[in-house]
């Protein structure tokens, strides 16, 4: 059994990986951050992520104008009917 247990969901092992995580207010994405450690279910893919994680996010968070910016095309899904 690992550190995060076993999945939730599907009952999976849960394994440490180096991930991104995105972070979102509402609809909008407001950040990327790269290598996160987080909590992969190997069956289903369900992420975990340890409370420290998370406070650390909500730290890095809270400068987001420090972080590098990107820019991104974004464009609405274009029905094919």
């Amino acid at each position: 059994m690992s550190e995060y247990g076993d999945c939730t969901f599907c009952g999976g092992q849960v394994v440490e990986r180096r991930a991104p995580k995105a972070c979102w207010w509402g609809d909008q994405l407001v950040a990327v951050i790269n290598n996160v450690p987080t909590g992969v279910c190997q069956q289903c893919g369900e992420r975990y992520f340890k409370a420290k994680v998370l406070k650390r996010i909500e730290a890095q968070l809270k400068q987001l104008d420090t972080f590098p910016h990107v820019s991104l095309p974004a464009a609405e899904f274009a029905s094919g009917e």
